[in-house]
């Protein structure tokens, strides 16, 4: 029986031969995390905690990431607190990797090429698994990467894992946030509890890194213990224009052609339509189509998982020459500052404030209701991760979740709205 990308990585992070001495599913083991990801919200807290039991260095500070991401600008004073401190426990201790306001964690670190196929990254953020886009398996913890800091390992169950195979391409106005909704519309949280979703096919090729990074970042909201993408050239060129000189070839991070999986889905990328989360939980997807009668007052287009080039050049595709919603207040926040410079240099920017958009540095922002929050019975559309009640500010406010063309079609109508028509110039 082959492996699957899942249990060759962990069998390498456990210092064992995926082939003469490979990892089982459901077997315990400790594994050494090539990269530990950290936001400002939560590592002074870890240090504290190290510190507590007597630890007074990190056990691989090259390894490490620091990022300022949550809170930029600081609008507090208990987060100016906050960063401040997490500058000097950075410099204390040597991190290897310091970003302070230059984007949000999981984009900012396949940017800079710190993530590569093969290898184990543990973050201290739900959507770590977003690094699973160029084939590494990123696993998100709590307070147990207080403990990979400390000790430079952790220990956890082997998952199994679900295969998705994509087929053809998606049409136009269809993205990658409406694949992994058609994957929740096909899966429920007793199918991918403790589960990897591992994408693959031919259909995998049509889509970008960034691209790639929307559909295994969402995977944890689809229940999931992480998710992957399979290695291709297109990813391999990805990473060699982002600094990593010398990725793993596919042949040896793809899982065998006789690996094990708990489940396959296929999906025929060309019958998909475009997908909206309603509140109160993202897995809960109905067509966009269908919900034309749902005003909204805000629209959101950024985050972690849909805050890249692509997204913000389909968005000023569909509002080009177009204006947001004299009721309709539109956000964009571009995911790293380099997404920003690029958007700025290619004229998207002005493109969207045109419509009248309105644009701020990178940042989690609104994710997680640092900035732009609602008040009772308003209504957000956006592209952000979650929409539990009180993500964006008040219980009594609803957040829907769609890609950032069903997001720039609805801010220009003022109701939630299918993007096709806008994206294949239907619509004047």
């Amino acid at each position: 029986m082959g492996a699957t990308m899942t249990q060759k990585i962990l069998a390498r992070a456990s210092g064992r031969d995926s082939v003469t001495n490979p990892v089982a599913h459901g077997e315990i083991i400790w594994a050494s995390p090539d990269l530990v990801t950290a936001p400002e919200v939560s590592f002074s807290a870890y240090i504290k905690r190290i510190r507590e039991i007597g630890v007074t260095r990190l056990a691989h500070p090259e390894r490490v990431a620091v990022i300022i991401d949550h809170e930029v600008p600081v609008h507090s004073i208990a987060g100016a607190e906050r960063n401040k401190l997490t500058r000097k426990l950075a410099q204390e201790l040597s991190v290897g990797h310091f970003f302070d306001g230059a984007g949000i964690t999981h984009p900012l670190m396949v940017e800079q090429g710190l993530i590569a196929p093969g290898m184990f990254a543990a973050g201290a953020d739900s959507h770590a698994p977003g690094l699973g886009a160029v084939g590494a398996l990123s696993v998100p913890f709590g307070f147990e990467v207080a403990m990979v800091l400390a000790t430079g390992q952790i220990w956890m169950k082997v998952p199994e894992t679900i295969r998705v195979r994509l087929h053809g391409a998606c049409a136009p106005g269809v993205g990658a946030r409406d694949i992994v909704l058609a994957t929740m519309q096909q899966l429920d949280d007793e199918a991918t509890s403790y589960r990897v979703i591992e994408y693959q096919g031919e259909g995998l090729s049509t889509l970008s890194v960034p691209e790639r990074m929307t559909i295994c970042g969402l995977c944890v909201d689809a229940g999931a213990k992480s998710g992957i993408a399979a290695v291709d050239q297109r990813c391999i060129d990805y990473l060699r224009e982002h600094g990593v000189a010398d990725p793993k070839p596919p042949e040896l991070i793809n899982s065998d052609t006789d690996a094990d999986y708990a489940m396959t889905i296929d999906l025929d990328l060309a019958t998909l339509t475009p997908r909206v989360s309603i509140p109160p939980s993202p897995n809960h997807v109905r067509e966009a189509q269908a919900m034309s009668d749902i005003a909204i007052q805000h629209a959101y287009i950024g985050s972690c998982v849909s805050g890249s080039i692509e997204d913000i050049r389909a968005a000023a595709a569909i509002l080009r020459g177009r204006k947001v919603h004299a009721s309709v207040n539109l956000l964009v926040i571009p995911a790293t500052q380099q997404v920003f410079r690029q958007a700025l240099q290619e004229g998207l920017l002005t493109e969207l404030t045109a419509a009248g958009a309105n644009i701020s540095p990178s940042t989690c922002g609104p994710c997680f209701g640092g900035i732009a929050q609602l008040t009772a019975g308003e209504r957000r559309i956006s592209t952000s991760t979650r929409n539990d009640p009180g993500r964006m500010g008040s219980n009594e406010a609803e957040i829907f979740l769609a890609s950032a063309m069903t997001v720039a079609a609805s801010a220009i109508t003022g109701h939630i709205t299918d993007p096709r028509a806008y994206a294949k110039g239907g619509v004047q």
